[in-house]
């Protein structure tokens, strides 16, 4: 094998691990933010103020507005499934949905009213 052919394929591998490697940091940052489990999807419209975070003796609870493009039911699936993909174990109602991992409740609750720019609650807690 010539050298310049082995220049190539290392050269080649480092640049396919570098664009994987800064791939994997940006898929890193599409969580939201004050709830690094929690991915911020495709289906989230928008992220409504900062969210409210404290620690307590039991553990960090946090809580963030969140809009959706989908309906309520699309919602609870989407995010149950890619949750379930990080190691929480979910169940839905029509209200909300609650997910827990390891000491920590993760819960969706859909807001009263029936409109596109009604806002969920999203809400970290101890369990």
């Amino acid at each position: 094998m010539s050298i310049k052919r082995i220049n190539f394929i290392a050269c080649a591998t480092a640049c396919f691990a570098g664009l994987y490697f800064s791939y994997a940091v940006t898929a890193q940052d599409r969580f939201i933010e004050g709830f690094p489990d929690i991915p911020y999807l495709d289906i989230v419209t928008a992220v409504v103020g900062e969210p409210v975070v404290f620690d307590t003796a039991s553990g960090t609870v946090a809580e963030v507005g969140i809009q959706f493009s989908e309906s309520a039911a699309t919602v609870f699936v989407v995010y149950s499934k890619a949750l379930a993909g990080l190691g929480w174990a979910c169940t839905n109602s029509i209200s909300d949905l609650r997910c827990t991992r390891e000491n920590s409740l993760i819960q969706l609750t859909v807001p009263s009213g029936n409109n596109a720019t009604d806002i969920f609650i999203l809400r970290l807690e101890p369990q």
